[in-house]
């Protein structure tokens, strides 16, 4: 059955969730009419080409475009066993214990962020805390200076939001950005790969990490460090930051839930994962299929790019009962199985640390506010690719005293 459906309409993209939901009910398997790309909806379907690492690959990039052939393919858009090495490079960083250890560095940042927040009338939640509180983690994790923010942050939402880019929209803008990238990052890699050969003392960021590690005995190569570092970039920031407007976003839209979350803080993990699940900070990502074949009675040439659209399988009614409820009490055996940071080989390294920043800004905020109520209309995410607040207005409710 053919239905409707324009991925890049702004009515969808405002407001997503019905019509995944008609998708999967519908015709869980769709072909994008311009770019031909196709989407699979469906939680099981999803799930099914996620096991399948031999027909589906990554290789070719986790967006609508074909990945150029001399970009030195990171994580998720490499397969095993280039995958598997270069987890084990990064794996030191994301280990519990060192982001156990982030918490102390993260909760006096978003302390300081509230405390001046206090002092504001009306503000952008957005702008003032969402936006800032990833890239200070991210600029810790990488040794980046934080006053550069506002640069690093406009050459985020560029290479985020042209992920899901429709045909070469944004190319040009993108391509600009990746040589401003290249010429931040290139001299501080060097410099550290000149400290690793004389012998000094490096640091136990990620850079460093990647400078001292080595894959098949061989020195990691500089341009493959520095597809680490802008995939973490654009990776760690734009995602955290859209899951914690989201919070807060559905927080004010669901008074009910915020009251349960006041009075039993112990339910916040869950309500953090519930945000991840009815709002996932990212509709999907791409594979493709290394073989002919036949997907959901589409025949589909080798090297065709398929959607796999995380947002819809979150809503899938076959995994989640009442599914477009917001419900902070949701089992987690059950939110478990959101698809937001992926599923399999190429889960999110970093959604460990994702859920801690946002965990201790919600944590901090209960402190010292009684709530927040909107201040005027939201913006939302003016890419494809991501999903929440782009704007979000806000008025701060101070803790009766």
């Amino acid at each position: 059955m053919t239905v409707d459906f324009d991925f890049y309409e702004d009515d969808f993209q405002n407001a997503p969730h019905e019509k995944y939901r008609e998708m999967q009910d519908k015709c869980p398997f769709h072909k994008e009419p311009d770019l031909g790309w196709y989407a699979v909806f469906k939680h099981a379907d999803i799930m099914d080409i996620v096991r399948d690492n031999k027909q589906f690959s990554v290789r070719t990039g986790p967006g609508t475009n074909y990945a150029d052939e001399n970009t030195a393919p990171v994580l998720v858009a490499a397969d095993p066993p280039l995958h598997t090495k270069q987890k084990k490079a990064i794996a030191p960083a994301f280990n519990p214990k060192i982001i156990a250890a982030m918490d102390g560095p993260i909760r006096d940042f978003v302390a300081g962020r509230l405390d001046e927040m206090a002092t504001l009338d009306n503000l952008d939640m957005m702008e003032e805390l969402a936006d800032q509180v990833p890239m200070f983690v991210i600029c810790e994790l990488l040794d980046l200076p934080f006053e550069d923010y506002p640069m690093l942050r406009g050459w985020v939402d560029v290479l985020a939001g042209s992920t899901l880019q429709k045909a070469q929209t944004m190319e040009a803008e993108r391509m600009e950005k990746i040589q401003l990238i290249m010429g931040y990052f290139l001299p501080r890699i060097e410099a550290k790969i000149a400290q690793d050969e004389a012998g000094e003392e490096l640091g136990d960021d990620m850079v460093s990490l990647l400078v001292k590690g080595r894959i098949d005995g061989e020195r990691i190569p500089t341009m493959h460090i520095l597809s680490f570092a802008q995939f973490l970039l654009v990776a760690g920031a734009a995602t955290t930051t859209v899951f914690i407007g989201s919070f807060f976003d559905l927080m004010m839209d669901h008074p009910d839930q915020w009251a349960k979350l006041k009075a039993n803080p112990a339910l916040l993990d869950q309500a953090l994962e519930e945000t991840l699940r009815i709002e996932s900070p990212v509709h999907g990502l791409f594979r493709t299929n290394n073989d002919q074949m036949e997907l959901g009675g589409f025949d589909l040439e080798r090297d065709t790019k398929i959607g796999l659209m995380w947002f819809s399988g979150n809503l899938d009614p076959d995994v989640f009962e009442d599914p477009l409820t917001f419900n902070i009490e949701r089992e987690p055996k059950v939110l478990r199985k959101h698809l937001s940071f992926g599923h399999g080989l190429h889960t999110c390294i970093g959604g460990p640390l994702a859920r801690l920043e946002a965990k201790v800004v919600v944590e901090e905020f209960l402190k010292r506010f009684d709530g927040l109520e909107r201040a005027g209309e939201k913006t939302p995410y003016p890419y494809p690719t991501l999903n929440g607040p782009y704007k979000l207005p806000v008025k701060l409710i101070p803790k009766a005293t």
